[in-house]
């Protein structure tokens, strides 16, 4: 069975933990950023693992697109994101990202890594006004403080062998 790995990334996480599970999996595999699929013939591949990054609660705009060209193929994913694990936050992304690979797709499994946040949604979020929902607060600085050491090896490792145990039987 043939898997490819589309992976969106913004800070580089995504990118990161995609090609360690890349090299965790055992199967006939490819790797590819989704910014660079041009003419991919989706039939070639058995299993799909999307790689995103969290984007307002969800998969980013690439990987919703990408998923949406997907029918009736199995289907995991690997988030990334900087909020808590044990954060509603986390749950809600988890959930709305089952909901998304489960609509047209025969949804498998997926897991959440804690990442880093980028800079530029760091600089974004600065300039939001005093109040603003995504505003600069204390918790939001010492949970990007948090993040920031993520994901670390026990996140790739956590990655690797989940995927492993999935595709490697």
């Amino acid at each position: 069975m043939k898997t490819l790995i589309v992976y969106s990334t913004i800070s580089g996480n995504t990118k990161a933990v995609c090609e360690r599970i890349y090299g965790a999996i055992n199967t006939e595999k490819e790797i590819v950023n989704v910014k660079d699929i041009k003419n991919l013939k989706v039939d070639n591949y058995d299993n799909f693992i999307i790689g995103f990054w969290c984007d307002k609660g969800t998969m980013d705009k690439d990987s919703i697109e990408f998923l949406k060209t997907l029918n009736n193929k199995n289907v995991y994913f690997l988030g990334t994101l900087g909020a808590r694990p044990e954060s509603e936050h986390w749950n809600d992304v988890f959930e709305n990202a089952k909901k998304l690979c489960s609509e047209n797709n025969d949804f498998k499994e997926g897991l959440l890594i804690w990442g880093r946040i980028s800079q530029e949604m760091q600089d974004m979020m600065k300039k939001f006004p005093a109040g603003h929902p995504h505003g600069i607060t204390a918790e939001r600085v010492a949970r990007w403080e948090a993040a920031s050491t993520h994901p670390d090896e026990n996140d790739f490792k956590k990655a690797e062998e989940f995927f492993s145990n999935l595709l490697n039987n």
